[in-house]
């Protein structure tokens, strides 16, 4: 089992419409205007929450799949027809609730114009169309990788997510700026998403006999994922619950000047998530101490390449999203961008701890965290909102990814030992974010600090950093 070949599939099926949308989400302002683009940013995050109702089959699948033998077909497509009938239903039950909730809160809770009021009922009939094909992606995409299918998983993400990024301009810049136009356009990708990957497990898994629910695989899924669909419930919340308030206290607008400097720069979590989504399947497999070894030994290692990623970003930001949108906004946007990228290089240390409690079977100790976490959060979110603004925000982010870390890497045993870890890489983390936000340094000084800081990064972890680049190199170069 190859995690680091896996690692690179994940990463390069990230990291190209990564790309694509830096060239893009530009153009896409020019096209439709930040209120358009900040009500968009919203039906996305209120079509993400409602990915809960998938009760954490698509985890639950990938969990159980890998504990089952290779050569039991029949076990398996057993175990996948249950969860792609359960899901569908469950998608159904959401479009309802969908629709009886998201006009409500798009229209009487969001600041927005009288022409995009107009537009929001046409957009959400879409989604309401959509969430039951939709939502049985994350049960396919589980399948395959429990399979250890990452290239065709990957490949047809980076397919899509081209798809998903490119059709919707398309349609933009013939002149049908309406949500009615651009949401069905940004939704066929996902549902092309969702074709492809079914026929591919179909092949792999592989899907036979008669579509059915089978009761045991019912059961066994709903013990595991009841308490992982609570934190699919909960985990959007903590990740959505900023922009529906920005848009409640700030208006559409400001949501735009939040959530694209923070889409941006939290695409730099693709290298945690990655190695994240490899790793899974063997800690799944793997006794409880051999996961603590195995979470252990890719923090270490996500610390060496994510550090000098975030050095980099934070002295990039503002001049970057000056070029990238223009200065006025990019004026509303840096302090957010810089912000964010602390709570992404701290996120990071935390990765394979949050996939070794799910491969254990411990969602619920996942729960209760955020559970505690979701008061504090909202109280952070208010403060920083009405004081500071959309910085503000990012601060509290930043700030509940921080007690996230602490809490999640207590519950390992793990909090003393990845701290002592951390330490020398986090001092020239907050050393990077205190020199872009304090001081106004000329352009020569600002470049210099940054190319040291990150020239220092590289060698403090330079052991890891060569153990990871031999350790591709062989992986990228075996069969597969």
């Amino acid at each position: 089992m190859s995690v680091g070949r896996h690692t690179l599939y994940n990463l390069g099926a990230a990291v190209f419409p990564m790309v694509i949308a830096i060239v893009t989400v530009p153009l896409y302002l020019g096209y439709i205007g930040a209120e358009r683009y900040g009500v968009l940013a919203v039906i996305w995050a209120l079509l993400g929450y409602f990915g809960f109702f998938d009760l954490g089959f698509g985890r639950a699948v990938t969990q159980r799949m890998a504990r089952i033998s290779d050569s039991d077909d029949s076990e398996r497509s057993k175990l996948l027809w249950t969860a792609l009938l359960t899901t569908f239903a469950l998608g159904m039950l959401a479009s309802v609730l969908l629709w009886l909730f998201a006009e409500y809160i798009l229209l009487n809770k969001i600041d927005m114009s009288v022409h995009s009021r107009a537009e929001v009922t046409a957009a959400v009939a879409w989604m309401l169309l959509a969430l039951p094909v939709l939502l049985p992606t994350t049960v396919l995409q589980g399948a395959l990788q429990a399979r250890l299918r990452f290239g065709e998983v990957n490949v047809i993400q980076l397919a899509c997510g081209i798809i998903s990024q490119l059709l919707p301009l398309a349609v933009a810049a013939s002149g049908y700026v309406e949500l009615r136009m651009l949401v069905p356009a940004a939704l066929a990708s996902r549902i092309l998403l969702a074709a492809l990957l079914f026929q591919q497990s179909r092949q792999h898994v592989p899907l036979i006999g008669q579509p059915e629910i089978d009761s045991v695989h019912l059961k066994a899924m709903l013990t595991y994922g009841g308490w992982v669909s609570v934190m699919t419930f909960l985990g959007p919340m903590l990740v959505t619950i900023d922009r529906l308030l920005i848009a409640t206290l700030g208006g559409a607008k400001a949501v735009a000047s939040y959530t694209v400097p923070f889409d941006l720069v939290s695409r730099t979590m693709v290298i945690s998530g990655s190695l994240s989504s490899a790793l899974f399947p063997r800690l799944a497999s793997a006794s409880p101490e051999q996961a603590l070894h195995l979470a252990e030994r890719a923090t270490a290692v996500l610390i060496a390449v994510i550090t000098p990623v975030v050095i980099v970003g934070t002295f990039l930001a503002a001049p970057f999203l000056n070029v990238w949108i223009g200065e006025t906004f990019a004026n509303a946007s840096a302090g957010v961008a810089e912000l964010i990228l602390l709570g992404v290089w701290t996120n990071a240390l935390v990765i394979p701890y949050h996939a070794r409690l799910m491969a254990i079977g411990k969602p619920r100790t996942v729960v209760i965290i955020y559970l505690v976490q979701i008061p504090i959060y909202l109280m952070m979110l208010w403060v920083g909102i009405r004081f500071w603004g959309v910085v503000g925000a990012a601060g509290a982010w930043s700030l509940r990814v921080l007690l996230d870390t602490c809490m999640l890497l207590y519950v390992n045993g793990s909090l003393a030992k990845t701290l002592r870890l951390a330490a020398p890489s986090s001092a020239l983390v907050a050393l990077s974010a205190a020199v872009v936000m304090l001081f106004n340094l000329q352009p020569m000084f600002h470049w210099s600090a940054g190319a040291f800081l990150v020239t220092l990064s590289l060698f403090m972890n330079r052991d890891q950093l060569i153990n990871v680049f031999n350790t591709f190199k062989q992986r990228a170069g075996a069969p597969t």
